[in-house]
């Protein structure tokens, strides 16, 4: 999941573009399949994958329920400037999972949230940031379990022994 070239991402519209598309072809589909999934015809489709017109947030919702990947992360990607993060996320749901940890935490916190101070909310995210780092993969667990094959490759008798 490389970027596309700077120069293409200089607008909403080719981030989007980059995103919608990208997400499509992980998923293995065509643009005629997809159209039809959100209940579109095709050209109406491929405008929208082409990032022409306005950004329609009902069809980024139809476009996500279909795939099954994560409207949340999309929305992200346009604020972050990349198609990478939509991308990364399309399986396991992150941003929309975040983003249901922040509605409890308005329904939970309710006027206290606007008591927060600001050095508390950037060390709780980067807190969170670091312990998602380390818990993704090529992280400890997988350093731990190469080393791990590696001492039970070592440990077992050569054949012809």
């Amino acid at each position: 999941m490389t970027p596309p070239d700077q120069s293409e991402l200089e607008s909403d519209s080719a981030v989007l573009s980059a995103t919608i598309r990208g997400i499509r072809r992980l998923r293995g589909l065509s643009s005629s399949e997809t159209a039809a999934g959100m209940n579109l015809v095709l050209r109406t489709y491929q405008d929208f994958e082409a990032g022409r017109g306005r950004m329609n947030v009902d069809y980024i919702y139809r476009f996500c329920y279909f795939v099954n990947a994560d409207p949340d992360a999309i929305f992200a990607s346009l604020s972050i400037g990349t198609p990478d993060f939509a991308l990364r996320c399309s399986s396991n749901k992150l941003m929309n999972i975040v983003m249901m940890g922040m509605q409890q935490l308005n329904q939970q916190a309710g006027d206290k949230l606007a008591t927060l101070d600001v050095r508390t909310i950037v060390n709780a995210v980067n807190a969170l940031v670091r312990e998602l780092v380390d818990k993704s993969a090529g992280g400890e667990e997988v350093d731990w379990l190469k080393a791990a094959e590696e001492q039970l490759r070592r440990a077992r008798p050569k054949p012809g022994r």
